[in-house]
């Protein structure tokens, strides 16, 4: 891999994390508009929808789709994209958008021991030391956290984050495998078509509201889909293919910090001094995991339903 396109590839996931920041602000200003949680996820997938289907079109009017790109590993991203967002946005109802984002964050923990076991990356000392940092942090967060205004329930709601990052951590490496040999587009279109699936089983039990009422709400959504999960999903999971699964996990630590000031310029959502100390931690942990990860070298492979595919799962 050349110089300029592990760059590009780098540019790319940063981009795509800075969209992705916009998350939990749209989806709280959609919130505050009486959409529920899981609705407001719902529908940031389903107006994405004609967005990946455009991108997927040169592919998809090519034929013979099933036969090039199926393989029953295209239902985890979906899957694990729809349990993400169901837990994530639930998060948003008890705890501040920068934290439950921090949080969510910790994925890179969970990233490297499934890289680890899947895809043969390689784990140092560094990785431990910040995963024993990172989750140090997570736990002094759960406990110490006091609640607000803003924040009125949150050891409920840093859980909810850390189950998010579980899931999101099976999204990431999920997709990294299917990017071997398959589009970006038809991964994200299996995402935003399959996902809101998951999100739809939780209103039903649920009895959320589904139709948001103003038009502000629709507003709100519809930038949720563009920019969050059309633009920054999209950059991250381009950008994947050339870069470690955990890679893509760690650089998404500009979100925690970009929704930080976003919601404090948009949200009013101060944070505490416990809050910023050990959220430090956290992210400090993490940045020292990801230099603690290494990717094996790279082997030429096949679509995983040919006979001579190399793709290991």
């Amino acid at each position: 891999m050349t110089r300029r396109a592990q760059t590009t590839a780098v540019l790319a996931v940063i981009a795509g994390a800075i969209g992705i920041s916009f998350a939990a602000i749209f989806a709280k200003k959609a919130m505050q508009q009486d959409v529920g949680p899981m609705a407001s996820a719902f529908w940031r997938l389903v107006l994405a929808i004609p967005i990946f289907t455009a991108l997927a079109w040169p592919t998809l009017r090519r034929g013979k789709l099933m036969q090039r790109y199926w393989t029953p590993f295209l239902l985890l991203p979906p899957l694990f994209f729809g349990l993400d967002l169901l837990t994530w946005h639930l998060a948003f109802t008890f705890t501040t958008a920068g934290v439950s984002t921090l949080l969510a964050n910790v994925s890179v923990v969970f990233v490297g021991i499934g890289g680890w076991l899947l895809l043969r990356e390689k784990l140092d000392w560094r990785w431990a030391a910040g995963a024993f940092l990172a989750m140090s942090g997570v736990g002094a967060l759960a406990i110490m956290t006091q609640a607000s205004t803003s924040a009125p329930d949150p050891l409920r709601g840093n859980v909810l984050s850390l189950g998010t990052a579980l899931c999101y951590a099976g999204y990431l490496l999920s997709a990294k495998v299917l990017r071997r040999a398959t589009p970006t587009s038809i991964i994200m279109l299996s995402v935003v078509t399959g996902a809101p699936l998951v999100l739809l089983v939780g209103m039903l039990v649920t009895g959320e509201q589904f139709l948001p009422k103003t038009a502000d709400a629709w507003l709100w959504l519809i930038l949720l889909a563009i920019v969050p999960q059309s633009l920054g999903q999209g950059l991250v999971i381009w950008g994947l293919r050339s870069l470690p699964a955990s890679f893509g996990a760690v650089v998404l630590l500009i979100q925690p910090v970009a929704t930080t000031v976003w919601g404090s310029l948009m949200l009013g959502e101060l944070l505490s001094a416990w809050d910023i100390g050990f959220g430090m931690l956290v992210l400090g942990g993490i940045v020292l995991a990801r230099f603690g990860t290494h990717e094996p070298q790279a082997t030429t492979l096949q679509p995983c339903n040919t006979p001579n595919s190399n793709c290991k799962v």
